[in-house]
């Protein structure tokens, strides 16, 4: 009986993936903030809002891992990078989700750039894969993302992000890759201290509300919890961070399907002074 409602429930979340193709909210910080992201600047903007990139001062890399509802056939892996030039940081990620039967991959470049203070811009682009077991095959398109991240005030921040601008389609099931479009806030009270709030819209889903808050008790460690509707999830999780490591580790929480633990491992090098 347990195999059968795990069975169900999985065809359930296979179905609910194929319609919102190649995109899986990733980075554990992100995700411990139920994926209230589109204003976060650190190496795993690269997934949330390519404008945030900006503000990376020094080469970052990132892995990630989570098995959705301890499912081995929903888990994702997702990379990144980000590299800092003379003008503007060169980013890089993927993500990779699935099992043989039902694989997505979205990988890509982007560049972003400060304006001014103020204003900071991104744009990047994916090469997105679709693979079905069994005779239906595979299909490979190109997408467009594009975002915003303006500094208000040394307290405000504003992020908007906009994902496969284009709708590419998938074949050969004629659906789309998903577009979502994200629009939040983060709001720093205190120095320990991060409130985060967004709006989150795919096409052909019912508007996503999210918030979350970010806690730095001591130097080393932060607190993360937040929720989110349409799905209804709840979320939370820790970092300890020394040197140039930081190790996360997080969880959703969805009411009838379970956990959805994660972990990542991300390094920064040291800053290089400009001349």
């Amino acid at each position: 009986m347990t195999r059968l409602l795990l069975l169900l429930l999985f065809t359930s979340f296979s179905y609910l993936f194929s319609f919102g193709q190649g995109w899986n909210p990733v980075g554990s910080r992100a995700v411990s903030l139920a994926n209230t992201s589109v204003c976060l600047n650190d190496v795993w903007a690269y997934h949330h809002n390519p404008g945030a990139t900006a503000s990376i001062r020094a080469i970052s890399i990132g892995a990630y891992y989570e098995t959705r509802f301890l499912t081995k056939e929903l888990q994702t892996q997702a990379l990144a990078v980000a590299i800092p030039l003379k003008v503007g940081v060169l980013s890089a990620g993927g993500q990779f989700f699935g099992y043989q039967q039902y694989r997505n991959t979205r990988a890509g470049l982007g560049y972003s750039m400060k304006f001014t203070d103020f204003l900071q811009v991104g744009v990047q682009g994916n090469v997105q894969t679709l693979r079905l077991g069994g005779n239906y095959g595979s299909t490979i398109s190109g997408t467009v993302e594009a975002g915003v991240l303006a500094k208000i005030s040394e307290k405000w921040s504003v992020g908007i992000s906009v994902m496969n601008i284009g709708r590419q389609r998938t074949n050969p099931t004629n659906d789309r890759f998903a577009t979502v479009l994200r629009g939040g806030f983060q709001y720093k009270p205190s120095k320990k201290v991060s409130i985060f709030a967004e709006v989150e819209k795919q096409v052909i889903t019912k508007i996503s509300f999210k918030g979350a808050v970010e806690y730095q008790p001591v130097q080393p460690l932060y607190i993360r919890f937040g929720a989110q509707s349409a799905p209804m999830e709840f979320a939370l999780g820790i970092r300890y961070r020394v040197s140039g490591f930081s190790i996360d580790l997080g969880s959703k929480y969805h009411q009838t399907l379970g956990w959805s633990p994660n972990f990542g491992l991300n390094y920064q090098f040291k800053e290089h002074e400009k001349k």
